[in-house]
């Protein structure tokens, strides 16, 4: 083998000065879970219904073969919930099956969160007696049909329709055009035995609004369509090939006037219908799936980055034969990402706390729900956008960073590169889910500056800064002259960036143009809104130079330099917007550009720490350039020469190749 790719991974790995195992226990919410979760990775290791085996491949599977094994991992998930007595174990089984599929992760997930979801947060209590024991033990099995052929996620102009007939006590659910189709339903291609579906409801022969039905679309024993409904598979895509998602279309397909969900919203047999006490709590199941984001992004981006600077300490090349990772257009693009996986996965912890209180285990408090769905929505869109145009960026770079090596299928790359795709479209486009976050922000500091109003809320909002809205904005200019100042006190560079964020919102506020006019402005401000959002959520927890009581302070010290890391990353990426205001000098603009590449340049040598903490085993990663040990080249070699017909001659050399080479000539 070669002999010096794993003494570099060895040095490397020695040259972190923290503890790397308790970084990971950190990552992983604490040392039961830490322990849980690497018990799961080796019981799914060998578990062939679960972990594709050797000599086989999954990254070679045709769409076929990607369907049929992911609904084997979710069999063989419900099989293990069934008989395996220690339910927390269990969930950290199918916890590593969604670290190592991300098409088992999408399809398990419309079941057991969206579809679940929407039950849970729009049905009575009567209507989750009847359902989630159901869906729980996977009795039936669901789907989230929401956007259609015509109108994806725009719900203003869905045109399925759901007619009350108050002779029958039926709602009548139709199609009524193409364009009404239900589009790209994860799990309804093949599976899904019932969807909840939001339509246009009509009643007594006028639209009352949006209303989410349960619909049962194949017979739980044949499988067969039901009576009315049509669906078909939506075919090959780029990414998520173990993911059925389907069309539907339904002709004149009756439900009993219960199947209409009524938390919110009811209906009388007499046809008296109650609307919800806001249209917006109909589109709040949107909240957790953008949230569910930040999972697959430390699991998705976090893999990528695993295997761009493994592969980046092993692999030499220049004039001096050096390490690539020590070409500042590795470390100062990598290592920012990496801080970007901490911020994230910290901040996590709170927008769980905030969502916990936003629902209550599906018993929430009207007034309360609605008070702070405004800030969940605001957070988890702006939390969407970052997350996934950031990462897309991550991703090209980690692809880049591994050279012609990244093109290869077998080192896992361009599989995530596809599965990933999704992300910034699914959920809702980014571009308007900024947009609706900046409308919030813009809203907040109008009542804030006008009316010195602010909402009592039972959380830290992510709008916090406004508070002290006035003082922010009668500061002209940064008083900070010593960016290292900041650096020791990481208050100064978070009051610095909502100093500037607080500015562009107002500027967004009194140019007097029409909102299309300042869209992109506006999707700016609120990316950096969830920037800085995920900075002073990290600061809260690690901005004091000196760690507290029960936490290693090794682990404590690397997690408050990513934190200073990722402050300074976020200044430098905005700091044009802070300079256009004038609150930041040209001087503050360049020596901040200065302190951030020094910042990364000093985190160098942490790098292999800092991805070994998001613990992925290499059969996870299934990329051999990213081997722990180092080990690269060998195992590359022998996973292409498993490949079929990698070797031996080329089958169809008769049927074209011999007609043309076996003619007389010079040679």
């Amino acid at each position: 083998m070669s002999i010096q790719a794993p003494k570099d991974m060895a040095a490397e790995r020695a040259a972190a000065d923290f503890n790397i195992e308790g970084l990971a226990r950190l990552w992983a919410g604490g040392d039961k879970e830490y322990e849980i979760q690497q018990r799961a990775f080796e019981y799914i290791k060998t578990d062939p219904m679960l972990v594709v085996q050797p000599p086989r491949n999954i990254l070679e599977f045709t769409r076929d073969e990607w369907r049929e094994f992911t609904m084997g991992q979710i069999y063989r998930c419900i099989q293990i919930f069934q008989e395996e007595s220690d339910r927390e174990y269990a969930y950290q089984i199918a916890r590593a099956v969604n670290v190592y599929s991300e098409s088992f992760s999408m399809r398990f997930f419309v079941h057991e969160s969206l579809f679940r979801n929407v039950v849970t947060m729009l049905g009575n209590k009567e209507q989750q007696k009847q359902w989630v024991e159901d869906i729980d033990n996977v009795r039936v099995y669901g789907c989230f049909a929401m956007t259609e052929l015509g109108h994806s996620s725009a719900l203003r102009d869905i045109e399925t329709t759901a007619t009350y007939n108050q002779a029958t006590d039926e709602f009548i659910l139709d199609s009524p055009n193409i364009t009404s189709t239900k589009w790209w339903i994860g799990g309804s291609g093949q599976t899904s035995t019932h969807a909840v579906v939001i339509s246009q409801t009509i009643i007594h022969g006028k639209s009352v609004g949006h209303n989410w039905f349960v619909v049962q679309l194949r017979d739980k024993v044949t499988g067969e369509l039901m009576p009315g409904v049509r669906i078909g598979d939506i075919g090959k895509k780029v990414g998520h090939d173990g993911v059925d998602n389907g069309w539907i279309q339904f002709r004149k397909v009756r439900l009993p006037r219960n199947n209409m969900l009524q938390k919110w919203a009811t209906l009388d047999r007499d046809g008296t219908y109650t609307p919800a006490p806001s249209p917006a709590v109909m589109y709040a199941t949107l909240i957790p799936e953008r949230l569910s984001l930040i999972t697959v992004t430390t699991q998705m981006i976090g893999q990528a980055l695993t295997i761009a600077t493994r592969y980046g300490v092993v692999r030499r090349q220049g004039s001096m034969n050096q390490q690539i990772m020590d070409y500042q257009s590795h470390y100062a693009q990598l290592i920012p990402a990496i801080s970007f996986m901490y911020m994230v996965k910290s901040a996590s912890k709170t927008i769980d706390e905030q969502f916990t209180i936003l629902t209550a285990g599906g018993d929430m408090d009207p007034i309360d729900y609605l008070n702070h769905m405004g800030d969940m929505h605001a957070v988890s869109a702006c939390l969407k956008g970052l997350t996934g145009w950031y990462s897309s960026e991550i991703l090209e770079t980690c692809r880049r960073a591994c050279g012609g090596h990244a093109y290869s299928a077998y080192n896992g790359l361009g599989q995530i590169i596809g599965d990933w795709g999704v992300m910034t479209t699914g959920g809702g486009d980014n571009v308007v889910l900024l947009q609706q976050t900046a409308r919030i922000l813009l809203h907040r500091l109008e009542q804030k500056l006008d009316h010195d109003t602010y909402p009592e809320l039972k959380f830290k909002s992510s709008t916090h800064y406004m508070l002290r809205a006035k003082e922010y904005l009668a500061t002209p200019v940064w008083p900070v002259r010593e960016i290292t100042d900041a650096i020791k006190n990481l208050r100064l560079l978070e009051d610095g960036l909502n100093a500037i964020l607080l500015n562009s919102i107002r500027e967004a506020m009194k140019n007097g143009k029409s909102l299309n006019d300042v869209l992109m402005d506006c999707v700016r401000v609120a990316e950096m809104h969830c920037a800085v959002f995920l900075f002073s959520d990290a600061v809260n927890k690690y901005g004091a130079p000196l760690a507290p009581e029960g936490i290693d302070k090794s682990v404590y010290s690397i997690m408050h330099r990513l934190t200073s890391l990722w402050g300074l990353h976020t200044l430098h990426r905005y700091s044009d917007q802070g300079f256009k205001e004038g609150f930041l000098t040209p001087q503050h603009v360049k020596s901040v550009e200065d302190i951030y590449l020094e910042s990364s340049k000093a985190l160098r040598k942490q790098v292999i720490g800092l991805t070994d903490a998001f613990s992925f085993p290499d059969f996870v990663l299934k990329a051999p350039i990213a081997k722990y040990d180092g080990n690269i080249y060998e195992p590359y070699f022998e996973t292409l020469l498993q490949a079929p017909n990698s070797v031996g001659k080329t089958p169809y050399h008769e049927k074209y190749i011999k007609p043309l080479t076996e003619r007389p000539g010079q040679n």
